[in-house]
């Protein structure tokens, strides 16, 4: 997996899914898990951001042929379905994973 992914997947999605799929696997209704997720994290200077603020950061550093506006997108509906009727926040966190599986398969593997 090319490094630039390997910082997303560690710095922003495992940090917006992990509680995300606990609350799946438990049959939890906790939005501020999910809030905390996408809204409480840490950039490379160890400064607080957001999910959006720190993707905003890392793309600038993308890989070429990098498709990121996919996976912008499905950050923004998470983010903009927190304050949504449960278990429309979930579904939209949990979409990052697919969102960061095709943005993964959007960059040329290094040979």
């Amino acid at each position: 997996m090319h490094p630039w992914l390997q910082a997303l997947r560690h710095d922003l999605v495992k940090r917006a899914l992990w509680p995300a799929r606990d609350l799946r696997d438990a049959g939890g209704r906790d939005s501020a898990a999910l809030r905390r997720g996408l809204t409480q994290l840490t950039d490379a200077e160890g400064m607080p951001v957001t999910a959006q603020q720190l993707f905003a950061q890392m793309r600038r550093e993308a890989p070429p042929g990098a498709a990121c506006e996919p996976f912008a997108a499905a950050l923004h509906d998470a983010v903009a379905q927190l304050d949504a009727p449960w278990p429309a926040p979930l579904r939209a966190v949990l979409a990052l994973e697919d969102a960061f599986d095709a943005l993964a398969r959007s960059i040329p593997q290094e040979r």
